[in-house]
């Protein structure tokens, strides 16, 4: 593929054919918890949440696009004070019984096979709602309407991570991604995803579009953005 620094990518990523073997996806999401973990992903989320917990009060916190539940699980395995509720979601059926069958040892998660967008506000409501690596398979019209759903659906806080569009980082991972031993998939999808990224420009248009007006933004070492919205 050709990397544009001025705009996002629009190819298609092979992990969201919903005919692609599912011994291969089950590859390409662990080859993407593993990047997750030696690049610090989990932990950028970690430090943000951590922001949100006071004493005891009780605290929902809502994963979109949750995958197997590897980003709830890590937050529990560091957060856990019995306040402290986890509710991951996603389209796929398979990822959610993967979820399940993984986290069964820790029943303050729970996990429910949804498409977010038709969800109402009665059925479910998050104090902070997070998204990892996630929005970047959206076009930029999608985001903004997701972005209006997270609204509706979140009392405190969105935490979103995810990708810096860099030609750096596009560079950097096809060097060094050969070092992760990741499945080939991964590092096509891994290139796109890059590709499809962010600059501090796309999330100041989305929060325009959104009708969101307080958000802090960081950057961090890993070619990632933090992008934590406060709900008023």
């Amino acid at each position: 593929m050709i990397y544009k620094d001025q705009h996002r990518n629009t190819d298609p990523e092979l992990m969201d054919d919903p005919t692609i073997d599912p011994l291969i996806l089950d590859q390409a999401v662990a080859d993407i918890n593993k990047v997750n973990t030696l690049l610090g992903g989990f932990k950028f989320t970690l430090n943000e949440v951590k922001q949100y917990i006071h004493g005891d009060d009780p605290l929902r916190i809502v994963d979109f696009g949750c995958g197997d539940g590897a980003m709830l699980r890590y937050l529990a395995c560091h957060l856990p004070q019995s306040n402290l509720e986890f509710i991951g979601i996603d389209l796929s059926p398979r990822s959610i019984a993967q979820a399940r069958e993984k986290s069964k040892d820790d029943e303050r998660l729970r996990f429910r096979e949804s498409d977010i967008t038709t969800i109402h506000p009665d059925d479910l409501q998050a104090d902070v709602l997070i998204t990892t690596l996630t929005l970047h398979h959206f076009s930029d019209d999608q985001i903004v309407d997701l972005l209006k759903t997270f609204k509706k659906l979140t009392s405190t806080a969105i935490i979103i991570n995810d990708l810096h569009r860099n030609r750096l980082a596009f560079q950097f991972f096809k060097w060094f991604s050969p070092i992760f031993r990741l499945h080939e998939i991964s590092i096509h999808d891994g290139l796109i995803s890059i590709a499809s990224g962010f600059k501090p420009a796309d999330f100041k248009h989305y929060a325009q579009e959104a009708g969101i007006t307080s958000d802090r933004l960081k950057w961090k070492w890993s070619f990632r953005y933090i992008w934590t919205i406060t709900i008023k």
